[in-house]
């Protein structure tokens, strides 16, 4: 329910533009949660966040900002009421649009109202409490609070920890379970909370009356709640017995070392008794569970009866991150068939292989021509092309080949362009004498074809409305627009992209150095050495005549090129609790270390260069770092910089046709 700082986290996409504040993004794609945790997107809003490293502000449909920049730590999107989560310094609270305080900056952590009870929950020190819209303190501060708030779901509870235990309370602050456990979890769409004591564990109705006595199997939990179906209650619970601690959560392809599998009603008596199958999943689509023995495999019903016989090699429910599809994919011998959620046959034509891409179900029949499905079982492209495999960037496109030429076409089998080319690779197509250009949304051609490589970069259309590419042109690298014009001077022997969690800017490589580039073409950190690392908060291990230092950015040198080692202790994100039924990710605040070693000796110095400690124990050294100073990524090469460099296109062609012949079926990943 809160999205603090999470921008990394979820892929609504983010667009950097250029203002009077200076550099921003906006937050294009705005997700909110119902009373029951489910996600949902934010549609018409009338203001939009923006944010850079350090703030957070709010433009309006015309793009003039409301909010400005570097006033407010944290904005939250503006609620129903008109109500803006803000935090301001170390303290947070309400305020609206005009930036009138509704609820004062008292608190140190505040989540958004409940949609269930229209309470937030607040936390000061190590206590959290609930308040209402007018900031009244109707919950008092007596819970305990570590690392993030817990909110109040559907019906109306919220499961809190008091004195070290666990419990359920209403909005009326009354004790609805008793605050004796251990652990305990609100299954929101199983409509059931399930709490341990002493490593065995009971379920209880959301009202807090008990369902069942203690059992001590391990409960194997969905990985994400969207697989379940709409109606999930009274759905079995999958759980095992005498299983590997350290062994994968239930994967097919682990050796489970004689795990033992059940399913149990919300009583904990046994739907499905131990010893039946050796392999198990949990329920899903259409209320069945995918099973399996001696390496057989069929599909159960909630009443625990075989509804598709043990005599596939196969079985699998497609997804792609969240989203899962309404259909399963059966393999035997040879032959591949789609069932719905109802177990019909739905396959159109006789399928013999398959590849799961990126959401697509690209699918082969026995004339080996290939064709696509959707997450429907429904053909939308025909049998009709050699290869077929899905291109890069947002509305789904389809690069295909016929009679050795490639071409791209929309999931609904529409020619985007003629099959002519010799090459198509992330939207760029390459012609005949190996030549590369791109076209835009309306075919026309954008991007001559006048380089010898083209990659996109990773900064989100640094340019208004514009794209950038970094080219090769002569055997040399720089950076373009959607207009063709140079950015970047094509002079340097390799550009990256942009990198995760990095600056606004490329790692350069010239004549064997490397340095840091801006996107406007402006030396971030001189092209001066033999490597240059990951930023964090605007520092960068470098290594020059095989010793290392700190600089900035800003091309300050910080700590100089005289240690035998250095390592950034920074986290490269700042996040809250994103609350999700099976998602728990506490907040970080650890304090930034720059860590040296000369010979035997390791200093603490902060980001400023000041020493904070000399002489550090090996012994704590190893506790807190383990191998990470011995296993340090020191050299640009390295695939974590992503660096484009000449001779570009056969590297990507061997790439590309790697992943594309990696072919993901029959193993059981789901």
């Amino acid at each position: 329910m809160r999205f603090f700082l999470a921008v990394w986290f979820f892929t609504g996409s983010a667009v950097t533009l250029f203002a009077q504040e200076g550099k921003y993004k906006i937050r294009e794609v705005e997700y909110d949660q119902d009373s029951t945790g489910k996600m949902i997107i934010l549609k018409n809003l009338e203001y939009r966040r923006i944010y850079n490293d350090n703030s957070w502000g709010f433009i309006d449909q015309s793009g003039d900002i409301v909010i400005p920049l570097n006033k407010y730590k944290f904005l939250n999107p503006m609620d129903e009421e008109g109500m803006i989560l803000a935090k301001k310094g170390n303290k947070e609270g309400f305020i609206d649009i005009n930036e009138n305080i509704i609820i004062p900056f008292l608190y140190d952590d505040v989540g958004v109202f409940s949609h269930s009870t229209a309470l937030a929950p607040v936390a000061k020190g190590n206590k959290q409490g609930f308040i209402n819209r007018k900031g009244e303190l109707v919950i008092p501060l007596e819970y305990d609070y570590i690392s993030r708030v817990v909110y109040f779901y559907a019906p109306g509870i919220a499961v809190l920890k008091k004195n070290g235990k666990y419990g359920v309370i209403n909005a009326l602050n009354e004790t609805i379970i008793p605050f004796e456990f251990d652990e305990m979890k609100h299954w929101r769409k199983h409509g059931m909370i399930t709490a341990w004591k002493g490593g065995k564990w009971t379920c209880f109705t959301p009202s807090g009356s008990p369902l069942s006595g203690y059992c001590n199997y391990r409960i194997l939990s969905d990985s994400y709640s969207s697989r379940l179906p709409a109606n999930s209650k009274d759905l079995p619970i999958l759980v095992e017995r005498n299983f590997q601690k350290n062994a994968r959560n239930n994967n097919f392809n682990a050796d489970s070392i004689k795990s033992e599998f059940a399913y149990l009603d919300k009583h904990q008596n046994e739907v499905v008794p131990f010893g039946r199958f050796d392999k198990a999943k949990n329920f899903g689509l259409g209320r069945k569970a995918i099973v399996g023995k001696n390496g057989k495999y069929g599909i159960i019903n909630d009443q625990g009866a075989v509804v598709l016989p043990l005599i596939y090699e196969f079985i699998e429910r497609p997804y792609h991150y969240s989203n899962y599809s309404n259909i399963f994919l059966v393999r035997k011998g040879s032959e591949v068939s789609i069932f719905d959620k109802q177990l019909n046959n739905i396959s159109s034509e006789r399928i013999i292989d398959y590849d799961l891409s990126g959401g697509s179900i690209i699918v082969t029949n026995t004339a080996k021509k290939k064709g696509l499905i959707d997450y429907e079982g429904h053909q939308q492209i025909p049998f009709l092309y050699d290869t077929l495999y899905a291109g890069a960037g947002r509305g789904k496109k389809y690069i295909a080949t016929k009679a050795g030429k490639y071409g791209m076409l929309t999931a609904e089998n529409q020619i985007i362009q003629p099959f002519k080319y010799s090459y198509i690779y992330d939207n760029v197509f390459v012609d005949l004498e190996g030549k590369c250009g791109i076209f835009d949304k309306h075919g026309r051609l954008k991007i001559p074809f006048e380089y010898d490589a083209i990659y996109p970069t990773w900064y989100d259309n640094f340019f208004p409305n514009k794209n950038t590419y970094i080219v090769e042109q002569g055997g040399k690298i720089g950076t373009i627009d959607d207009d063709n014009n140079v950015i970047i001077p094509l002079i340097y022997d390799g550009l990256s992209g942009w990198v995760e969690y990095g600056p606004m800017g490329h790692f350069a490589k010239k004549d064997g150095k490397y340095g840091l580039i801006s996107p406007e073409g402006k030396v971030l950190i001189s092209i001066a050495y033999e490597y240059v690392g990951l930023p964090a908060k605007g520092v960068c291990a470098v290594r020059k005549n095989g010793k290392f230092g700190l600089v900035s950015t800003s091309n300050q040198v910080i700590l100089p090129c005289i240690y035998d080692h250095l390592y950034l202790d920074i986290p490269y994100f700042e996040i809250d609790f994103i609350d999700d039924e099976d998602l728990d990710l506490p907040l970080k605040k650890e304090k930034s270390l720059i860590v040296t070693r000369q010979g035997k000796k390791y200093t603490y110095y902060d980001i400023n260069g000041s020493e904070i400690q000399t002489d550090v124990p090996m012994a704590e050294i190893q506790r807190k770092y383990g191998s990470n100073l011995m296993h340090f990524t020191d050299s640009n090469e390295h695939y974590d910089f992503d660096l484009k460099q000449k001779g570009g296109l056969q590297k990507i062609k061997e790439e590309n046709d790697r992943i594309n012949h990696l072919y993901l079926k029959g193993k059981n990943r789901f």
